[in-house]
């Protein structure tokens, strides 16, 4: 019996990735950011849709990967309350209020993954962004410890190709990031969903951060 996932941020380059590459391997629910784009639909920046969540879930679940976002936007000089906390509350507190929600559809050794960024090291000119990816390492940490019968895992990305962040960027900014990792090659979406995929079927593979970033440095 194929296993059932809960995609979070569907409209993602790496999620509309996986869904190509994996959709006859499992059965992949989809969970889109606004109504008519899909049948599930949360909004990260808002607690009001949580409650009541699970009861939309067809089946019991196997994984659930969360691969909603906002891209950095703001520098220091400029950044809002509200901006910060937008970009807090998708990383990290709804994440986080959706685990607890859906427990009771959880299969035992559910596989939990999280999307951090290299940015949680070396920080970000989005000071709200790097903030959030860095405290995603510490969010799965404590659900491990809260949940000990689901698997929790993070994967912390360098600059994926053709990526919106990718082709938004300017050639020299581009090239910056070429130039910290291996040969000047970005990562390709296809190599971060085979990752998805370990992580989805590896049961030994618990509480760790992989980065998928060609050794940036």
């Amino acid at each position: 019996m194929k296993k059932s996932l809960l995609l979070f941020g569907a409209n993602s380059f790496v999620a509309r990735s996986f869904i190509d590459k994996y959709s006859d391997q499992y059965t992949i629910y989809p969970v889109y950011r606004r109504a008519g784009q899909g049948e599930l639909v949360m909004d990260f920046t808002t607690s009001a849709a949580i409650s009541g969540f699970h009861d939309k879930i067809p089946s019991r679940i196997d994984g659930v990967i969360f691969l909603q976002g906002i891209n950095p936007s703001m520098g220091c000089n400029d950044i809002t309350e509200s901006h910060f906390l937008d970009m807090l509350k998708v990383n990290l507190v709804t994440p986080a209020l959706l685990i607890r929600e859906l427990q009771e559809i959880l299969n035992d050794n559910c596989s939990i993954i999280f999307f951090s960024s290299i940015s949680r090291k070396k920080g970000s000119y989005d000071p709200s962004y790097a903030s959030a990816k860095a405290g995603l390492f510490g969010l799965m940490q404590s659900l491990a410890n809260a949940y000990s019968r689901l698997r929790f895992n993070m994967i912390s990305l360098g600059l994926v190709e053709n990526s919106p962040v990718f082709t938004q960027m300017t050639g020299d900014f581009r090239e910056r990031h070429a130039s910290h990792m291996r040969n000047g090659e970005f990562v390709k979406a296809a190599n971060v969903c085979s990752v998805i995929d370990m992580l989805i079927t590896n049961d030994n593979i618990n509480r760790a951060d992989i980065n998928v970033d060609n050794g940036y440095a």
